[in-house]
């Protein structure tokens, strides 16, 4: 650090405690390790917090003695703290909409554990209404298969049932489902969808990408206070993490009215921002343009110093890493080493479509991700940002690549240029697949596809910075999860051995952090979080343990002893 800034961080500092001297803070923080995340990487002993915000960092000494009569001092004993963590990408409506009222399958370790979850369902519940489950994944199963209609159909003979696998690109239905749907053998596969086949050519039930619509369709949407209850629910699972902010895309209409009532009503107390749902067409992204101006009109209703923001929107331009239908240059992989012929994925979006909506979007100063998994889709997905972006120079729009699992040099070298010239061009990535859909991640992509998965120490050679994120409910959404998965980069079970994906590109700690924090902040919106700094919103976790002293292994099991939001205690963990 140069000496001229050392010297104005002291000013700084010693401005904030003159200033905080005149009105004593409302709460302190003593005797801890605190972990600024500036990109100085700072450490210090106490901090003061005024008004929702950092007023003072120093030591224990410093800032002690601005304690006034009712100051709140919270003890840290040594205890680690940081800036509360960021999700950049989790569905936490639909996450919070499955927990409340869906069968959780996450657990399943064989198709029978499936149906033994479906017949618990169906016993308590009247028949002809559907059964819904999530968070199914076969690369758990042993043996590894999916589960199908014949399966399902002896616990349910008399409810309509899907049930969604943990990626959401595909799922399976049983027989009366499927008949409801007019699903049969003559059914073609719709674009940029497929129906998996029995050797007759009649559905077997699971249905991936679009093919999902023709069923998912018939499935009475939640009501409005079911939408509310799952927000609260998950805002208050999020506090429980350490985590103080999200971006949740995807949404539509009736979920944002769900953020705004509970914005209006002063129950959001977390930093929220929110992409709508794109479709697949020019005129889906017409009337998605018009949801988000009428989004942006509600924000303006709101109480002033809110936490909700309009992101933009979301587009969908290929499919899955699992199913596997994202869009490859080269032929996807079964079994680590064999090649599923003519498999290179597809598009989820015709690719001279997608250059009109980003026009659209761009042309109107709206901000998009764009979900690109395969490595040619995000070539295609970073090469229109920037085709895009010379034509309509616009800056600050934090363009993203939602994913960018394995991502080519080119595409590398594409984002360091569109994040220096234009403030776009943001991998937002999920460390987590390496961990919990990582077997059949491993499987798909086969050994060196599999070395580029999520290449955080490239990134960080390239200069590229990313946010980080679980894309819930894909992966559990607790961020430090994240943190030990960019470091560890092990799958859950193993399949193909405990680092089919290597260790090139892991990334210390502190970087793994900064990607929860100091980078993930912006690309929700919360430019006044992030980290722990004079004039910053006091948004902070503490935790049990130094994620970077412990061994790489206890990372995952961090515990958030305590999380403020903008200085107020909104979780504290029982002793």
């Amino acid at each position: 650090m140069r000496l001229s800034t050392i010297k104005r961080a002291a000013m700084v500092l010693a401005l904030a405690v003159g200033s905080a001297r005149a009105a004593p803070p409302d709460t302190i923080l003593l005797h801890g390790h605190i972990l600024t995340a500036d990109a100085q990487g700072r450490v210090v002993q106490a901090l003061a917090i005024s008004g929702g915000r950092i007023a003072a960092l120093g030591s224990d000494a410093e800032i002690g003695k601005l304690a006034g009569p009712k100051t709140r001092v919270i003890d840290l004993k040594g205890r680690t703290a940081t800036p509360g963590l960021n999700d950049t990408h989790a569905h936490i409506m639909s996450t919070g909409l499955g927990e409340l009222n869906e069968i959780p399958l996450a657990g399943a370790r064989s198709v029978a554990d499936v149906v033994a979850a479906v017949a618990r369902r169906v016993a308590t519940t009247p028949k002809g209404q559907w059964v819904v489950g999530v968070g199914w994944d076969e690369g758990k199963f042993t043996p590894v298969t999916y589960p199908t209609a014949a399966d399902l159909d002896a616990v349910s003979p008399d409810n309509p049932v899907w049930l969604e696998n943990t990626t959401g690109h595909y799922g399976v239905a049983n027989s009366r489902a499927l008949a409801l749907a007019g699903l049969g053998a003559a059914t073609p596969d719709p674009p940029a969808g497929t129906i998996e086949r029995l050797g007759d050519g009649r559905p077997a039930g699971v249905l991936k990408e679009s093919a999902q619509e023709i069923v998912t369709r018939l499935i009475p949407p939640p009501s409005p206070e079911q939408r509310r209850a799952a927000l609260a629910h998950m805002i208050r699972r999020l506090h429980t993490e350490g985590m103080t902010g999200f971006k949740d895309p995807a949404i539509s209409p009736d979920d944002w009215a769900a953020y705004r009532d509970l914005a209006r009503a002063g129950q959001l107390p977390i930093n929220a921002c929110v992409l709508f749902a794109g479709g697949r067409s020019l005129a889906s992204a017409t009337a998605a343009l018009g949801h988000i101006r009428a989004a942006q009109a509600d924000l303006a209703t709101l109480p002033a110093g809110g936490s909700l923001n309009v992101c933009g929107v979301k587009l969908f331009l290929d499919g899955s890493g699992a199913a596997p239908t994202a869009w490859m240059y080269q032929e996807w992989n079964r079994n680590r080493t064999q090649i599923a012929t003519g498999n290179r994925g597809y598009p989820q979006i015709d690719p001279d479509e997608f250059r009109r909506m980003v026009s659209l979007f761009v042309g109107n100063g709206i901000g998009i991700g764009t979900h690109a998994i395969g490595d040619r889709a995000i070539d295609w997905a970073v090469d229109i940002y920037a085709e895009t972006l010379k034509a309509t120079p616009a800056r600050d729009l934090r363009l993203s690549i939602i994913h960018a699992n394995t991502p080519s040099d080119h595409a590398i070298a594409t984002m360091k240029a569109l994040q220096r010239d234009f403030g776009s061009g943001y991998p937002e990535s999920q460390a987590t697949f390496a961990w919990w859909i990582g077997d059949i991640y491993a499987a798909n992509l086969g050994h060196d596809r599999s070395q580029r998965l999520n290449p955080f120490a490239t990134y960080v050679k390239q200069g590229v910075i990313w946010g980080g994120g679980s894309d819930s409910g894909v992966t559990p959404f607790p961020a430090r999860l994240g943190l030990w998965a960019s470091v560890a980069r092990e799958p859950a079970g193993g399949t193909w051995g405990k680092t089919p994906f290597g260790t090139a590109e892991s990334i210390d700690p502190l970087t793994a952090l900064t990607s929860y924090t100091r980078w993930a902040t912006p690309l929700i919106r919360a430019d006044n979080s992030g980290t722990l700094a004079v004039g910053k919103a006091a948004d902070i976790a503490v935790w049990d343990r130094d994620l970077t002293k412990v061994p790489t292994a206890q990372i995952k099991d961090m515990k958030a002893d305590l999380t403020l939001f903008r200085g107020q205690v909104v979780y504290e963990r029982a002793p």
